[in-house]
């Protein structure tokens, strides 16, 4: 067996609740372990993982995705003694790269009772392991450093912290409903949320006859790929086409108003699901100001159109940050994809300012509540 160390992001600045996230936080590693061949043990504002050797790779990958973790690493345990610990130093140690050349040793002391300071741990183990080793001791840029923690009866001794993903646990901070068209923003607004904690499910409008070719297209794979990281459950399907059809005679400067119109619908359609579904936000992936949509004056009117919060993480985001960000996840490919997407088959040259009296007479022309009511009734559910 294997063990590896799991140290907490935010959730050690938790006053009295911070048993909730730190149970959210054990519920959301277990489903990313899947089942069997690990356990998972607190102990001392940190959470120990003991899994079968053969699957010490495939849980250090899978742990890189779940919110809530600072950093992690696989470790020796042993007997909480000055001389076991140096066993376990210098084992570890002797496996070093060629390369090292330089190292230093950093110990914390759990348990205030033991018979030894952590400078002291951190002087013998030190020397011990200069001696074995010939390495030198370099306290200031260490080529390695060598860590232990110390608890009142066992000892972790290890040689690298792997960055976690940060933020809080999946769960902890309600529920969102995330409007994913298919492009690069939405992708990384729902992982945002979902950082901060959110449960995050997916909305999708789509121009399709069958609901089901969504499953075919890039859609699915986008929402695939979110998954491990979101923990989402569900994506709901809703048709453009009801929308379309409504707005097929409009000309002119009307016209100019369709795709804010159809943003206001989005959200309309969205926020009567999340009545029903118990979301409490909605979620999109505009940026002041990156396209004419997203011009302050047609968010606001987008705003307007419903009471429940809409959250815009990338609101005053860099689009290469949001690239970036979406290459890391491994979906850029997903991204780029042909597909298409509700907006792009709009008015080709759309207001950039919404003109509020117009964008209500054409809701009043086409019966807008109407159309909401379609297609919230014929949204369909996948369970993911």
């Amino acid at each position: 067996m294997a063990q590896i160390l799991i140290r907490y992001a935010e959730i050690a600045l938790k006053g009295g609740n911070r048993g909730k996230f730190e149970d959210q936080l054990a519920l959301n590693i277990k489903t990313a372990l899947g089942k069997g061949g690990y356990r998972l043990v607190r102990q001392n504002k940190q959470l120990v993982l003991t899994v079968k050797s053969n699957l010490i790779n495939k849980s250090l990958e899978k742990l890189q995705r779940v919110f809530g973790i600072a950093w992690f690493a696989p470790v020796k345990e042993t007997i909480s003694q000055v001389g076991k610990i140096k066993q376990a130093a210098v084992r570890l140690t002797g496996g070093w790269d060629r390369k090292v050349a330089t190292f230093a040793v950093r110990a914390a002391r759990q348990d205030k009772n033991l018979p030894f300071t952590s400078l002291e741990l951190e002087r013998k183990v030190g020397e011990v392991v200069r001696v074995k080793t010939s390495l030198k001791v370099d306290l200031g840029k260490p080529d390695k450093t060598l860590y232990i923690v110390a608890a009142k009866k066992k000892a972790l001794v290890f040689d690298q912290k792997i960055p976690g993903a940060g933020g809080l646990p999946v769960g902890t901070s309600g529920k969102v409903l995330s409007l994913v068209s298919g492009g690069f923003d939405s992708i990384v607004a729902s992982y945002l949320l979902a950082k901060r904690g959110a449960t995050v499910d997916f909305l999708h409008f789509h121009v399709f006859a069958d609901p089901k070719k969504v499953l075919d297209s890039k859609i699915k794979t986008i929402v695939d790929g979110l998954k491990p990281w979101t923990l989402s459950q569900k994506l709901y399907l809703a048709a453009y086409t009801p929308f379309q059809m409504a707005v097929l005679d409009l000309a002119g400067r009307d016209a100019r108003q369709e795709l804010v119109t159809f943003r206001r619908l989005m959200v309309r359609v969205g926020q009567k699901l999340a009545q029903k579904l118990g979301y409490q936000a909605l979620v999109l992936g505009d940026s002041l100001g990156q396209v004419a949509s997203q011009t302050m004056e047609n968010i606001v009117a987008v705003d307007q159109a419903v009471n429940l919060p809409i959250f815009r993480p990338l609101i005053g985001s860099d689009k290469q940050e949001v690239i970036n960000l979406v290459k890391n996840l491994g979906l850029e490919s997903a991204a780029i994809a042909p597909y298409k997407d509700c907006c792009s088959i709009i008015s080709a040259h759309p207001a950039t300012k919404a003109d509020s009296k117009r964008v209500k007479f054409i809701e009043e022309k086409i019966k807008i509540n109407t159309i909401i009511d379609e297609i919230t009734r014929e949204t369909k559910t996948i369970h993911l």
